[in-house]
C-alpha cells in the first residue's frame, strides 16, 4: 500500500468510525497539510509512533495500527478528546517540518535536524513541543532538547550509523521520571 493508499483507507476508516462533525473536523486537519498526502503520512506514522510508546509502525502496517488505536482509545476518551490531540500534534508537526518558529534559537535547530532529515526524531519532537506549549519545561529546556537531538543527528550522520531515533523521547521520558510516574504522565495524551 502507497502512503497515499494508506492515507485514503485511514480517510475512509474515519468516516465510518466518526461523527458528522468530528469527520469535518479530521478533514480540517487533513487539509492544512495542503494535500500533501506523503506529508500527511510521515504525521500519521509519527503520531502512532508516540501512542505506541515510541514503537514506529512499518509503513505497511501504519493504517491498521492507527485503527486498533483509534478504536481502542476512542472507547475510553472520545472521539473529540482524540481529534483535539491529532489537530495539536498535527500543528507541532507543521511547525517544525515547515519550521514556522517565531523563536530565532528554536528555529535554528529545527533547520539544522531537519537539514539532517532526521525524520524519525520527530515524534519525540512533537512530545517536546506539547510540553513547551504546556508549560511542563520552559525555554531553556526545549533549546537544550534541541540542541541534544541535533548533535545525536549530526553524530549519526557522520558515522553513517543506520541509528534509529523514533524512541528518543520514551529513552530520556524514562529517565526522567519513575517507572510509574511516566505510565501516568505519557499514556495516550
Amino acid at each position: 500500500m502507497t502512503k497515499t493508499d494508506t492515507v485514503n483507507s485511514v480517510i475512509k476508516f474515519l468516516e465510518l468510525a466518526l461523527s458528522e462533525d468530528g469527520f469535518a473536523f479530521f478533514i480540517n486537519i487533513k487539509k492544512s497539510f495542503c494535500m500533501d498526502d506523503e506529508l500527511f503520512f510521515d504525521f500519521l506514522h509519527a503520531y502512532i509512533t508516540i501512542q505506541k510508546g515510541g514503537r514506529a509502525p512499518l509503513e505497511n502496517t501504519l493504517y491498521a495500527d492507527f485503527t486498533v488505536y483509534f478504536d481502542r482509545f476512542s472507547a475510553i476518551q472520545g472521539e473529540r478528546k482524540i481529534l483535539e490531540q491529532i489537530a495539536r500534534y498535527a500543528k507541532y508537526f507543521l511547525m517544525l517540518r515547515l519550521e514556522y518558529i517565531e523563536n530565532e534559537n528554536f528555529a535554528r535547530s529545527i533547520s539544522v535536524i531537519n537539514a539532517y532529515e532526521a525524520w524519525d526524531v520527530y515524534p519525540f519532537l512533537l512530545e517536546v513541543m506539547d510540553d513547551w506549549e504546556n508549560g511542563r519545561i520552559d525555554e531553556s529546556a526545549l533549546l537544550n532538547m534541541l540542541n541534544m537531538v541535533e548533535d545525536l543527528a549530526y553524530k549519526r550522520l557522520q558515522n553513517g550509523e543506520d541509528t534509529d531515533l523514533s524512541s528518543l523521547g520514551m529513552d530520556i521520558n524514562k529517565m526522567l521520571f519513575s517507572a510509574r510516574l511516566y505510565d501516568e504522565k505519557r499514556s495516550v495524551g
